[in-house]
């Protein structure tokens, strides 16, 4: 049995990697195409953090493992957080403890809260801040924050379109980075751990505000030497780190992995208010007078004055203040007429819920998603007047199990994902089309990165056909832990050297069957609404509105 790391790369794009690898700027990653495996890893639809991540960890379909979105609604039509808690199939640590091997984990996305596992658990962005219980066990927390007095969540500083905090936020986000890798190292130089994963976001975030002074054909490239190179910069950090960690462990077999890849982002869309203009969402009449005129004046504008000016913390640290703009400002999911509505919008790339309380027979649901279907294929490009959505799938088609009842009914691909709706503010706009509420010109793409290299592990191999579902399984192999059959990935044994161990026949069990977080996890309750709050603002400077 090999020891194993992975490494994640959030938003790692194989394209950028080859091209900046074959210019000789990143050596490390190099070194790997050369004597190891890699290649596209195709990730979920959509291509977004929570679900990839959670399909990457349980090896499962968000239709199994119930993680979709950063949000959801709850019955009362209230956006809540997704956490750790909402996901329901194991994840591949608890597999490990079940079976008495070690894991290290550090700020993988939605670990939060942490898990009662067999080794050590850092939690990620998501968790509410310093203050809450992120580790796992707990007392670890007070060690990291003694001796990493400065460690903290994520940036405290957000991007926005003036040049002090545009440099601010560059600056900051390669210093957390700097400060996770070094507090990571320590850690698992004093642990001997089976397996490892630590996820780093540096690329992510620098993907989706410094697009625009890379991209030369993004409409609003601009041309500027001291943040052109922001993007090469942070891959070119992951280079550094990971060849740090070939260094460090050089008798592991690492695994080198990201959630999605990075492309253009081009604008805003309120797919609520197109379906408002074909009449499927209707809104209340007796809504305040407030909240119509803020609506015709576009709530987008509005968003992002206050994310400019940082209003939405303070308007989030005063509950009276939020509810009082709730209520006489902002439309939400409250303000829809559910009595006549037949469907709606609610996600971060637009996807399409059907009104069951009104349409109730298979034969109708059908018929209505199929007329919809259609309309949507008519929506054209804004920049390009082309056809703006490439892709349309039914639920059924992408997602299967027993959580695939809460997930979309209707789910849209615009513009190879460069467009991207909001989840925070359902009625963003009273155009279809608008400018970035949070500045950002980058985004996600449906291709990540799989790479690998050790002792075990095939020299200088591309492979091909990788899914972020395969990752759980290869991993279970690797420790020769049966592989329950409801996944949905497969072992990639193509990464194997023949003469390795891992080209041993699988082992299968039964399906994992129904899985009681509540007994697995500690501190498995809701987050309480200061909590969410504090993560639902971070989540807003993080662009995921």
């Amino acid at each position: 049995m090999k020891k194993t790391i992975i490494l994640g790369f959030d938003g790692a794009s194989p394209d950028l990697i080859k091209q900046w690898a074959e210019q000789n700027e990143l050596p490390n990653f190099k070194k790997i195409i050369d004597t190891g495996i890699h290649g596209p890893l195709k990730t979920t639809i959509p291509p977004l953090t929570p679900c990839a991540w959670s399909s990457l960890i349980t090896g499962k379909n968000p239709g199994k493992h119930g993680i979709y979105d950063f949000f959801y609604l709850n019955e009362q039509h209230e956006m809540k957080i997704h956490s750790s808690v909402n996901r329901s199939s194991k994840d591949l640590w608890e597999y490990l403890t079940e079976n008495n091997l070690k894991s290290f984990v550090f700020n993988v996305p939605f670990t939060y809260p942490p898990k009662n596992i067999n080794g050590i658990m850092v939690s990620d962005f998501t968790t509410p801040s310093t203050e809450a219980d992120f580790t796992h066990p707990p007392e670890l927390k007070k060690e990291i924050l003694e001796k990493h007095p400065d460690f903290k969540i994520s940036e405290k500083s957000k991007f926005s379109e003036n040049e002090k905090s545009k440099k601010e936020f560059q600056d900051e986000a390669f210093r957390l980075a700097d400060l996770r890798y070094k507090v990571a190292i320590d850690l698992m130089k004093n642990q001997d751990f089976d397996f490892a994963m630590i996820v780093f976001m540096l690329i992510d975030h620098m993907q989706h505000w410094y697009w625009k002074y890379m991209d030369k054909n993004h409409p609003k490239y601009q041309k500027d030497s001291s943040l052109e190179d922001t993007i090469k910069n942070a891959y070119k950090k992951m280079d550094s780190f990971l060849g740090k960690f070939i260094q460090t462990f050089p008798n592991h077999n690492i695994i080198i992995v990201s959630d999605h890849g990075g492309g253009p982002y081009y604008k805003d869309v309120t797919i609520n208010k197109w379906l408002m203009d074909e009449n499927y969402l209707f809104l209340k009449k007796n809504r305040s007078f407030q909240k119509s005129i803020a609506n015709k004046i576009g709530t987008n504008k509005l968003i992002s004055k206050g994310l400019n000016l940082g209003l939405w913390k303070f308007i989030s640290s005063s509950p009276r203040i939020k509810e009082l703009i709730q209520k006489k400002l902002l439309l939400t999911y409250n303000d829809i007429d559910w009595d006549k509505t037949l469907a709606y919008s609610y996600g971060y790339y637009g996807p399409i819920y059907i009104n069951k309380d009104i349409v109730k027979s298979v034969e109708e649901l059908q018929k209505l998603k199929n007329e919809i279907k259609e309309k949507l294929k008519k929506i054209k490009d804004p920049i390009t007047k082309e056809v703006l959505i490439k892709q349309i799938w039914d639920r059924e088609e992408l997602y299967s199990g027993e959580k695939s009842d809460i997930l979309p009914d209707i789910v849209i691909n615009m513009g190879d994902f460069s467009y991207a709706c909001s989840s925070t503010f359902p009625f963003s706009s009273n155009e279809i089309f608008s400018e970035p509420k949070t500045f950002k010109t980058g985004d996600h793409t449906q291709y990540g990165i799989f790479m690998a290299c050790g002792s075990d592990i095939k020299k200088g191999k591309e492979i091909k056909n990788a899914t972020i579902y395969d990752t759980a399984p290869t991993i279970l192999h690797i420790f020769n832990i049966p592989i329950p059959k409801d996944m949905d990935g497969k072992v990639l044994r193509e990464i194997f050297k023949e003469d390795s161990e891992f080209v041993k026949p699988i082992t299968y069990q039964s399906n994992e069957g129904k899985y009681d977080k509540k007994e697995k996890a500690m501190q498995q309750k809701a987050l309480t609404d200061k909590d969410e709050e504090k993560t639902k603002e971070r989540l807003r400077d993080l662009g995921y509105l």
